[in-house]
């Protein structure tokens, strides 16, 4: 965003942290809310946004009204855009940045692939040939992204497109397709469809919707449009009896499709995104009669199948299991009963324990589990032996707040603790013995196997869950190297869960790994990893990941009403 782009800007000018920190703050406030930031300003109630002041406010209003910052836009002339592209390179931070750029004159990515041919940037004083192993992958992790957009970022806008689409006059079905629908954790571009009796003018609202930035196609019944974030989006605009069809067709997977279609061919069908057509003669002519169309359904059953979600069609397995009545129930939002990874003001959190409580209990939540960061990940208000018996006291008092109201929730005490180079905690035993539940992860070293390191920690008896257990941050950090299938044996053994990370940037356990945990029997938590009330909503994120891992209802601990059961978890 151009907040972000502020920032970025800023820290390689060696500005005030604070500064700097503040445009960061301010963007995620924004990626984070849960309506639509242009309403919030017509309203004139920018500044009523956590970690949104007078000036900054004033910089979106600018963009909302102009499409344009003129800050942004001098401060662009004093850094080369190309410095600022290469902060989005994984191990290239701003002094690393400005000290190559000083010393060999490079001003953008390629110059710096050029550069590290020469071996020259080993020679530097602090660098060596580790380091420019670590530049080379990190740009080739940053080349692999640029093409893909984490569905957390896109997901909202997308949903938003739809409902405006909803609400046109004139438009009746419609609904995501393609990867986006499928709830893939990258997607390429947006696929809408819809029916209309009036395509033309479902084309019109298309693209005359305030995201678009160019339109690139428009016809009479598609339109492909390049929206304000540099994503594309497509609307195909169908006839009612094929919209099933078209549905199934432009949802994909590719290898999906295509075995559904050969299953079809074998019972006399074509299967297209126009219909589903049964193959006749009469008199001698080929005759094709419309079996069926109007809903995906329709195409499942037409070739002997229960309805597949799509979440799941991706041909690896589903068809088969399909076949046997074997298809998984897959968990539900709904059937989630809390969160269990929160961070508050404690650590480096923007909400209170209260305040996150009570958006919970909004959601309809029996509980949340408050873990903030212990202080060895080198968060400034990380908690210690003395922090988290204080935090303990005022759970005791807010959930005795609760009891007395009358309200049915509990507000559960954890910590997420580090795991330390060698496997041990950053909190003595004592300390972990007094919480219901402990959250382990890795937040440093991750250039070293992490097999043993995770061991460890699951055999720490205080120990019930790790968190983000591969380490990845979509677009920025790929996984650290580690032996899921060992730690899931020795989970297996400990009863520790492994926590599927429902951070858009995380979602971490991967689909295939939660896979992988529910065939080896092993429990999952999901928890958002919320560092403010408004990330609370990223649990669809993770539910979307389980989903596509296979998981159901029983697969995942927070599926539990009953909050004292999470108490014993090992």
């Amino acid at each position: 965003s151009a907040l972000e782009e502020i920032g970025d800007i800023l820290e390689l000018k060696a500005e005030d942290s604070f500064k700097i920190n503040a445009y960061r703050r301010a963007a995620e406030s924004i990626e984070n809310l849960s309506e639509n930031v242009e309403d919030i300003a017509n309203q004139g109630k920018l500044d009523e946004i956590p970690g949104i002041g007078k000036s900054i406010a004033e910089k979106i209003n600018e963009f909302l009204k102009t499409n344009r910052i003129k800050y942004l836009e001098d401060l662009r002339k004093k850094v080369p855009s190309g410095l600022v592209a290469m902060l989005q390179v994984a191990g290239l931070g701003p002094k690393t940045i400005i000290k190559l750029n000083k010393e060999f004159k490079i001003k953008n990515i390629d110059d710096l692939k050029k550069l590290l041919k020469t071996h020259k940037i080993s020679k530097l004083k602090g660098f060596g040939l580790k380091s420019e192993e670590n530049i080379e992958k990190g740009i080739e992790q940053f080349k692999r992204n640029q093409e893909r957009y984490a569905l957390g970022k896109i997901y909202p806008l997308a949903c938003d497109i739809v409902e405006k689409l909803e609400r046109a006059s004139g438009v009746d079905k419609v609904s995501l397709a393609g990867s986006i629908r499928r709830m893939q954790e990258t997607i390429g571009d947006i696929d809408i469809l819809c029916t209309s009796k009036k395509p033309e003018k479902a084309i019109e609202v298309f693209v005359s919707l305030p995201q678009v930035k160019e339109i690139q196609e428009k016809g009479t019944t598609k339109a492909v449009v390049i929206l304000k974030n540099d994503i594309e989006a497509d609307l195909r605009v169908v006839k009612p009896e094929s919209f099933g069809t078209a549905l199934h067709y432009f949802t994909g997977s590719k290898a999906h499709n295509i075995k559904i279609r050969t299953m079809g061919e074998k019972k006399g069908l074509k299967i297209n995104e126009y219909g589903v057509y049964k193959t006749n003669k009469h008199r001698g002519k080929r005759i094709e009669d419309r079996v069926g169309g109007k809903t995906e359904e329709e195409i499942f059953k037409a070739v002997g199948l229960p309805y597949i979600e799509p979440e799941i069609r991706q041909d690896m397995g589903e068809i088969e299991a399909a076949e046997k009545d074997k298809l998984p129930r897959l968990i539900q939002l709904c059937d989630i009963q809390g969160d269990l990874h929160i961070h508050t003001t404690y650590s480096e959190g923007k909400n209170t324990i209260e305040e996150m409580a009570k958006a919970a209990i909004k959601m309809g939540y029996k509980y949340i589990l408050i873990s903030d960061h212990t202080k060895k990940i080198g968060i400034t208000h990380g908690m210690d032996e003395k922090k988290i018996l204080k935090q303990i006291k005022e759970i005791d008092k807010i959930n005795a707040k609760f009891q007395s109201s009358n309200i049915k929730f509990k507000v559960l005490k954890g910590v997420e603790c580090d795991i330390n180079s060698d496997g041990s905690l950053d909190l003595p035993d004592k300390i972990l013995g007094k919480l219901d539940i402990v959250i382990a992860a890795i937040h440093s070293k991750f250039n070293m196997d992490q097999t043993q390191r995770l061991i460890k920690a699951c055999e720490n008896p205080h120990v019930d869950i790790i968190g983000h257990p591969t380490g990845r941050r979509l677009g920025f950090r790929d996984p650290y190297k580690v032996d899921l299938e060992k730690l899931m044996n020795v989970c297996k053994k400990t009863k520790t869960i492994l926590e599927l990370n429902a951070a858009w940037e995380r979602l971490d356990l991967n689909a295939q790994n939660c896979r992988k945990a529910k065939e080896k029997g092993l429990k999952i938590s999901i928890g958002t990893d919320s560092h403010s009330i408004n990330s609370l909503s990223m649990m669809q994120f993770g539910v979307a990941t389980a989903r596509r891992g296979w998981l159901e209802k029983d697969d995942i601990i927070n599926t539990q009403a009953n909050y004292q059961l999470l108490g014993q978890l090992n």
